[in-house]
């Protein structure tokens, strides 16, 4: 369980750490200090796969969690989603579904296609009817990315979650909610597929958890 509480929130951190410092330099912007709230977040919510999964899945809880922390704290800090990162927690997630079997790989596919095409869907519509970018491309990133671990019966949840956590965020930082309030959604994204997975069983499924 240790294991798995460290793992989670050190490797996350460090791979967001170093993703958010390529970026800075990049830009040509100076490196922010290390993300110790990133990391009290990530043993926060590690536990749950302790307690919650058999010992067989904390490998890929680490690896899934590591992932989730690394592309929440990059889009928090810098306000981007970078392939780097949710590329490889698709592929994590179809090859851990792979391992599952075809009717679980089956299931990873599928969320992972609706996932991102469902979002590239709001994405356009949003930007039709209001003329401006409403949902970010990296937002599809992450709900396909994820989808490929919860399958298509956790999308839903995981989408009204993090619709409200992400409410949520905006309430407590501007104590009122503005039509054009700007926020990171990778984070809540990150955050509610963590807890869907769980619930999920640390499988994707065709079925709501």
């Amino acid at each position: 369980m240790l294991g798995v509480i460290l793992g989670a929130a050190g490797a996350g951190s460090l791979l967001g750490g170093l993703a958010d410092l390529a970026v800075r330099r990049l830009a040509g912007r100076p490196p922010q200090a290390w993300p110790y709230p990133a990391m009290a977040c990530g043993a926060a919510l590690a536990p749950l796969a302790a307690l919650l999964l058999p010992a067989a899945a904390w490998p890929a809880a680490t690896v899934f969690g590591a992932l989730l922390l690394a592309i929440a704290w990059l889009d928090l800090r810098a306000g981007i989603v970078h392939a780097a990162l949710a590329v490889p927690l698709a592929l994590a997630g179809l090859g851990l579904a792979a391992l599952a079997g075809a009717a679980v790989l089956a299931a990873a596919l599928a969320g992972l296609a609706l996932g991102y095409l469902g979002f590239l869907a709001v994405e356009w519509g949003f930007r039709r009817l209001r003329g401006r970018e409403g949902l970010g491309r990296g937002d599809a990133w992450v709900l396909g990315a994820a989808g490929a671990w919860v399958g298509p019966g956790g999308l839903g949840l995981m989408v009204a979650l993090a619709a409200a956590l992400a409410l949520g965020m905006v309430l407590l930082r501007d104590r009122r909610l503005a039509p054009d309030a700007a926020v990171p959604f990778a984070p809540a994204l990150a955050a509610s597929a963590w807890l869907v997975w769980i619930a999920g069983g640390g499988t994707a499924s065709w079925v709501a958890p």
